[in-house]
């Protein structure tokens, strides 16, 4: 099973998105688009990469700008190199030439996306946009209701960051407000615990220096405007009629609102006549596909999933 390393310029017009290929023995039968969340890169989904190989798939997947191998590389870790109001397009444009490479590298086979927490919310965003060969789509982490971004969306103190000109500047407080009060149902002592049930998992993400932890306003902002624009009531609309959502998250997650975000989302779909369907991990959190525990068991639920819609 192989891995080709990729390299694509960002619509921001100063980077060069860092990606992989992986391919599994034997020709593929579809190639599934895997977007990474906030903070973190997608090198973070080898297991769940592993698994889709074995599985017949082959998988295609970036570091977005301001992340990982692509922020490394270039000195701009959490900075994305977006401007203005509308900087969330940005993401979805480099998404949108991920997609133009996997799909002319495998012609002619299903065009799948798994998008994970932020990755979930540029699915979605994507799906609205570009969506119209899409086979099937997986939500993971769904990030639906998150308390920081309902409040920070009305900020006109965050806004006037962005329209000031001062973007770049690091987020500093804006980072505490964004992701405010996401431990508090949690009496482990983890700091950040809402990542995961595996306090591993958590020191992992905590150490890894292709994450990133100093964003700038304009990339914090980005992520809430993101949030503002799939919540709204007729995003399900502009996604293109049929296409089949899987749906999955923990029940304690705070970014999908403890399990209630992920339902609200799965109405949004089931009633502009999206066949969704809808699998909730009770008692565990964010990165449900990174606990030991439970991750084989999620991973297979998406390629049963992939599979029957292929």
């Amino acid at each position: 099973m192989a891995i080709r390393e990729f390299t694509l310029p960002s619509a921001n017009g100063r980077d060069q998105l860092k990606g992989w290929i992986y391919t599994p023995l034997d020709p593929p039968k579809g190639v599934i688009q895997l977007i990474h969340g906030f903070g973190e890169h997608s090198r973070r989904y080898l297991h769940m990469i592993g698994m889709f190989q074995e599985a017949g798939y082959a998988v295609i997947a970036d570091d977005h700008i301001g992340h990982g191998k692509t922020g490394y590389d270039s000195g701009t870790l959490g900075d994305p190199g977006t401007t203005g109001l509308d900087g969330y397009l940005t993401y979805l444009k480099d998404e949108r030439s991920v997609h133009d490479l996997a799909v002319t590298t495998f012609p002619g086979i299903p065009y799948l996306v798994f998008g994970h927490s932020w990755g979930s919310m540029l699915a979605r965003g994507y799906a609205a946009l570009y969506g119209e060969d899409i086979k099937a789509l997986c939500l993971c982490g769904v990030v639906s209701g998150m308390k920081g971004c309902e409040i920070m969306i009305h900020d006109s103190e965050f806004e006037g960051m962005i329209t000031s000109g001062r973007g770049a500047e690091r987020g500093g407080g804006w980072m505490g407000k964004c992701f405010v009060d996401m431990d508090e149902r949690f009496d482990d002592g983890v700091v950040n615990g809402w990542i995961c049930n595996d306090p591993r998992v958590v020191a992992d993400h905590a150490s890894d220096p292709f994450n990133c932890f100093d964003p700038t306003v304009q990339l914090l902002y980005d992520f809430v405007k993101l949030s503002a624009v799939i919540e709204a009531e007729d995003w399900a609309e502009q996604v293109p009629k049929g296409l089949p959502v899987y749906l999955i998250a923990g029940d304690c997650d705070p970014c999908g609102n403890y399990g209630e975000g992920l339902y609200h989302v799965a109405n949004l779909l089931i009633q502009s006549g999206h066949p969704a369907k809808v699998k909730a991990y009770s008692g565990w959190r964010h990165e449900i596909h990174n606990c030991r525990e439970i991750r084989d068991e999620v991973v297979q639920g998406v390629i049963d999933f992939f599979d029957g819609c292929l």
